[in-house]
């Protein structure tokens, strides 16, 4: 449970601190490029609206990684750049790891897009060790120059991630009751809240949005029942899982960060991706 529990917290750090990465990454980006960077210019880029972008730009400077005023182009801190720079070395060897296991650039940019936030430090040596071993075989991935974050192609791929993170808490706590039915004979809210290490009104929301799609179909305070749609989800998304810790474990990463890790990587790799993992590895964790 600890490592469960563990793992979602994880993924949470990880989300927050997506759009903090991204967005110091594209304003370097833009800075570099350009030589100035606009609230208009990530709003175009991101596929998001000027409000939108307004409110985070906001949150940077409250954290310190911007120093320029609401109506100035935008500047970062020293610790604003610290961030881009580390936040585009680890894209990088996300990227370089995909295509040394082959597969083609625009599905390897567009997952590494979303896998970057949710490996640590483990996860990534153990990329770098595999694309080392690979260049060693006389196999050296062809490495693009990265399009970087507000390429022509950037809001399709910046949808794609929004879109992983949305299906996130439903694969998650499909599979959670799911679960629970299989080891307890019934799964309750107050049990999901300890599994997740969040408060029962936040669980309380989840379930009621599951009951909208259809996915659980009992009735509010009772033992909560998923639909014939909501385990053939918690299917697919524990065979990925299961996959993904698969892969993880095989390359070497300790058993307790692949399962950290698989926890967000899973939501963001392709079928192609998640078939190549499969192949390398076998579909099953140890």
């Amino acid at each position: 449970m600890e490592r469960i529990r563990a793992g979602h917290e994880a993924v949470r750090r990880a989300n927050r601190q997506e759009v903090v990465e991204d967005y110091v990454e594209a304003i370097d980006d833009l800075v570099m490029d350009r030589g100035e960077a606009r609230v208009r210019d990530l709003a175009t880029g991101f596929g998001i609206s000027h409000v939108a972008v307004c409110s985070v730009v906001e949150r940077l400077r409250r954290d310190g990684l911007v120093s320029s005023g609401q109506q100035e182009a935008l500047r970062l801190t020293e610790k604003g750049r610290v961030i881009a720079e580390r936040s585009r070395s680890r894209h990088a060897a996300v990227l370089a790891f995909l295509l040394a296991l082959g597969l083609p650039p625009e599905i390897a940019e567009a997952d590494a897009e979303g896998m970057e936030h949710h490996v640590g430090a483990e996860s990534l040596e153990a990329f770098r060790q595999f694309v080392a071993s690979r260049a060693k075989e006389g196999q050296p991935a062809p490495v693009p120059a990265s399009p970087g974050p507000l390429a022509e192609d950037a809001a399709p791929r910046f949808a794609r991630v929004r879109a992983a993170h949305a299906n996130e808490l439903t694969e998650d706590y499909v599979e959670a009751i799911d679960d629970m039915v299989r080891e307890r004979g019934e799964a309750r809210v107050g049990w999901l809240a300890e599994r997740f290490g969040v408060a029962q009104v936040t669980v309380t929301r989840v379930v009621a949005r599951l009951r909208r799609l259809g996915h659980v179909t009992s009735p509010p305070r009772r033992p909560l029942e998923l639909s014939g749609e909501g385990r053939a989800l918690a299917a697919r998304s524990r065979e990925r899982h299961q996959v993904v810790l698969g892969f993880l474990l095989f390359l070497g990463v300790p058993d307790e960060a692949a399962e950290i890790d698989a926890e967000g990587v899973e939501h963001h790799v392709s079928e192609r991706t998640l078939a190549r993992f499969a192949e390398l590895a076998g579909p099953k964790a140890p």
